[in-house]
């Protein structure tokens, strides 16, 4: 079966940990023995290409406007449907191009994997962003776009033969919105190999519980991310501010982004200077190596429907977390993390605190970590299975 994959784009330098997933599904799919190819639609921004076992075709939509990418991946999917017995693209960028395609009777089937929110949803926010409110104009442009994203675009998407969320909070917000997956989808997670990143990290199981058992001070408490709103570090520091014994600690914030300036000047605001290290953005290898040494990693918001990758990478290393309840990162997660009311910036210095004093709850929270990966729901070998299946049902329609 020929397999072509629609995404925006492959940086495997400085993209997130989505690139990582991607490349992985390309590369089990072909040990599953089908033909893969990936077209990235935004190729101006791809990187390090070299020695993929895949083909990839760079093609270039003019802009990221909706209609422009509504139209640039209907384009794309026609040009190439001769060419793949099943098309598999990004859901939440080209969920419209791939539905016209097959309203307009484009006669290649589409399974869309959907990891992100639509770009016409509330925006994430941050107490440390100051942002004018929308004028009167804006505000209804926004509000024309919701509505004709929901009973146009839905019901394009609607056309979709198969459809794959990370996890369950997001495919009920995306069916909230319209859409409907009924008898054609499944909860694939992200794919992780958490197996490899442990033998790469020359790290064991153990590795957390081993260090734990030595008493040390300060504990280390790691978060790194893109510095950008709804990503929770303005809850985080200003949490950690709150804690009367501060010396027990040391909180790392690495990345860089919009709001760099931002969480350090109010940072200094709040005089805990001496307590915070900015590492700035740092190489993948240099994130697992503060995995290896942290004791503790907190991601203190996230879109609640949304996972992350960053939190797998911290159970691989048997990090206990600490993370807002009731979304897609508890989902990920579950009994291997303490979870805070979602903003609850008094609950979660407690949290810091408890989980801060117990070295034995940190123990059993870095062992649950494992339990936890271990699980059908994130193996990543059972997932791509499914999804296969999935794939080979709606190929074997047509």
């Amino acid at each position: 079966m020929r397999i072509i994959f629609l995404t925006s784009k492959l940086n495997f330098i400085s993209s997130g940990g989505s690139i990582g997933e991607f490349d992985l599904k390309f590369r089990t799919l072909q040990k599953f023995g089908e033909s893969v190819r990936v077209i990235t639609a935004f190729s101006d921004n791809n990187s390090n290409l070299g020695g993929l076992p895949y083909d990839v075709i760079e093609e270039h939509i003019s802009s990221t406007r909706l209609l422009t990418i509504l139209w640039g991946s209907y384009k794309i999917l026609k040009k190439n449907e001769g060419q793949a017995d099943v098309f598999h693209v990004d859901g939440h960028l080209f969920l419209y191009g791939a539905g016209l395609y097959r309203a307009l009777g484009g006669k290649t089937p589409i399974s869309a994997f959907f990891n992100r929110e639509l770009t016409c949803w509330p925006l994430s926010n941050s107490d440390l962003f100051i942002r004018m409110a929308d004028n009167a104009l804006r505000r209804a442009k926004k509000k024309i776009r919701w509505l004709i994203e929901k009973n146009i675009g839905m019901w394009l998407a609607n056309h979709i033969d198969w459809l794959s969320f990370t996890n369950p909070v997001l495919q009920k917000c995306y069916e909230t919105f319209g859409l409907v997956t009924a008898q054609k989808s499944m909860i694939l997670g992200d794919p992780y190999d958490f197996k490899t990143v442990l033998k790469e990290g020359a790290v064991t199981e153990d590795s957390y519980k081993e260090r734990n058992t030595t008493p040390h001070s300060p504990l280390k408490i790691f978060y790194s991310g893109r510095m950008v709103p709804g990503k929770g570090y303005d809850i985080l520091i200003e949490a950690f501010s709150r804690l009367k014994n501060k010396n027990q600690f040391k909180l790392i914030l690495g990345g860089d982004g919009p709001e760099e300036a931002l969480i350090r000047s109010r940072v200094k605001e709040l005089g805990i200077e001496s307590y915070v290290e900015f590492p700035g953005w740092v190489t993948k290898e240099r994130v697992f190596e503060y995995f290896k040494t942290a004791d503790i990693f907190i991601q203190a918001r996230w879109r609640t429907e949304l996972t992350s990758i960053t939190v797998l990478e911290a159970m691989t290393f048997g990090l206990p977390c600490i993370l807002p309840a009731g979304g897609g990162l508890q989902w990920v997660a579950k009994n291997s993390a303490l979870y805070f009311k979602d903003g609850d910036v008094a609950e979660l210095a407690e949290k810091i605190k408890q989980l801060g004093a117990d070295p034995e709850l940190r123990a059993q929270l870095s062992s649950n970590c494992f339990a936890r990966l271990k699980e059908d729901e994130l193996n990543y070998e059972i997932k791509l299975k499914e999804l296969h299946a999935g794939i080979k049902k709606i190929a074997a329609t047509l």
